[in-house]
């Protein structure tokens, strides 16, 4: 593949990621907002009215859990995430670039096994047809938020190592190209 079609075609796959970001930007911003609605229609009732509504605590919970992976897809992508970095700065380039490269294989590692058991727990609680007190709302719909972040989560990372990794390729074959 020539350069500027693998330019090309990771610039799509940027595009991509930033959708995907700004889609989950969005969600956990509507869901904050659905929240601060809700908690501010109960409020009301609760003190003007001595009528709270009975399914609000149970729907800000789930809505809240939404805002959390959304969000952290989100991060993923902008690589925004809260990290230590004092040690990795230290070592040599070689041996940081394996360092990251151990942490990004326990990442994904961990998040399959979670996403692994996210997707048991949902099975069983189809099966059992488990609803929400409050709500009545079906839990493996609720429960979805977990391994489907999580997924979105390691979409997202692979997207961002793979484009990074065509550009550093890609300027690595600049710099030889510029040599002769």
């Amino acid at each position: 593949m020539s350069t500027s079609a693998s330019s090309g075609a990771r610039a799509g796959l940027v595009q991509v990621g930033d959708a995907l970001s700004r889609a989950c930007t969005f969600v956990a911003a509507a869901a904050l907002a659905i929240i601060v609605c809700v908690n501010g229609a109960n409020v009301f009732g609760r003190y003007f009215f001595s009528a709270p509504i009975s399914w609000a605590e149970e729907l800000m919970l789930f809505l809240m859990i939404l805002t959390v992976y959304a969000g952290a897809a989100s991060v993923t992508w902008r690589q925004e995430h809260i990290k230590i970095d004092a040690l990795l700065m230290r070592l040599p380039p070689q041996l940081r670039s394996l360092a990251i490269l151990f942490t990004g294989l326990v990442t994904l590692c961990a998040l399959g096994a979670t996403i692994y058991a996210g997707v048991t727990v949902i099975t069983m609680l189809q099966a059992f047809d488990q609803r929400s007190e409050a709500l009545e709302f079906p839990m493996w719909i609720a429960q979805s938020t977990v391994p489907v972040g999580l997924s979105l989560i390691v979409f997202l990372f692979l997207l961002r190592a793979y484009v990074s990794i065509g550009q550093i390729a890609q300027e690595a074959d600049m710099a030889d190209g510029g040599a002769l």
